[in-house]
């Protein structure tokens, strides 16, 4: 068993590989599901540039992406998972969902699963995850497995964002980039 492969109540959450590449490249052409990260759509170069740094991630960093499917029908249903956010925040959770999946919990269930990983596998400190003010439906999704709003950041361009944070409960440390210090 992939110690990275991950079973939820209602997912399958799998490292993404290049064998996602087709798949995923039409997820992230939909406007309707990457609008609220940062890169909105994306072309298929783009997208499988972004595969390959995925599948990086996990030889690299020992987390990374998952592919998200319905554990009954195997249906795609969208992407998440653990990267260095390039804001210096530490590591980031994120994720998106297709548009007839929003709304079911999925996010929260992606999560809780996310972090669990986070914290009792890699042995991380502190995850981050960073939204817009008006996806108050992603907070929602945050707040439901316990990560807390932080603060407002106010980016150069004029956009405020909101910075959510979660730290390990069994670490007792809150180190600023998320690695586990040894004592």
């Amino acid at each position: 068993m992939n110690r990275y492969h991950i079973v939820t109540e209602r997912l399958d959450l799998r490292p993404i590989t290049w064998a996602d590449a087709d798949r995923l490249a039409v997820l992230h052409a939909d406007a309707r599901m990457m609008s609220l990260l940062k890169h909105g759509p994306l072309s298929r170069a783009d997208s499988d540039a972004l595969v390959a740094d995925y599948e990086a991630e996990w030889r690299a960093l020992g987390f990374g992406s998952w592919t998200a499917s319905e554990r009954t029908s195997r249906r795609l249903v969208g992407l998440g998972g653990l990267r260095i956010h390039e804001g210096d925040y530490g590591v980031a959770l994120r994720g998106a969902f297709t548009p007839d999946s929003q709304g079911k919990g999925y996010g929260s269930e992606l999560g809780r699963a996310a972090l669990a990983f986070a914290f009792d596998v890699v042995g991380l400190d502190r995850v981050v995850a960073i939204t817009r003010p008006d996806n108050t439906a992603g907070q929602r999704s945050l707040e439901k497995f316990v990560m807390r709003r932080d603060r407002e950041i106010k980016r150069a361009d004029g956009r405020t964002l909101l910075l959510y944070v979660a730290f390990n409960p069994k670490s007792g440390r809150m180190n600023h980039n998320g690695r586990t210090t040894q004592m």
